[in-house]
């Protein structure tokens, strides 16, 4: 009889730790919304830049064609800028710094 009560409790020690609190998975679902909602916006503004770059892809940089040909790499490093200035989120890698969060604790 002992044996059995211990190897309930035993089964039984594992499920209870492996239960994910309910305000747990709300956060990890907050956390998630939030990641999105990042990536859209980036994403908006993405593809602000590329409209515009696309609208002044037909423009001539200069009307001397000789000198719009001297000026193309310059053009070409700008673009390259303004694309780097809105990189999408965890395209760049991790952060340098992680800041950890808190969650409340139960029973104070």
């Amino acid at each position: 009889m002992r044996a059995l009560a211990a190897l309930l409790c035993l089964l039984a020690a594992p499920a209870a730790f492996c239960q994910i609190p309910q305000q747990q998975i709300e956060i990890q679902r907050a956390l998630i919304q939030r990641d999105q909602q990042s990536a859209d916006f980036a994403r908006r503004g993405n593809d602000n830049l590329n409209a515009s770059q696309l609208r002044d892809a037909g423009r001539p940089l200069n009307p001397d064609p000789a000198i719009a040909r001297e000026l193309l790499p310059y053009e070409r490093e700008k673009m390259a800028r303004e694309r780097e200035a809105l990189p999408l989120p965890g395209s760049s890698g991790p952060p340098a710094v992680v800041i950890p969060i808190s969650t409340p604790s139960i029973g104070g």
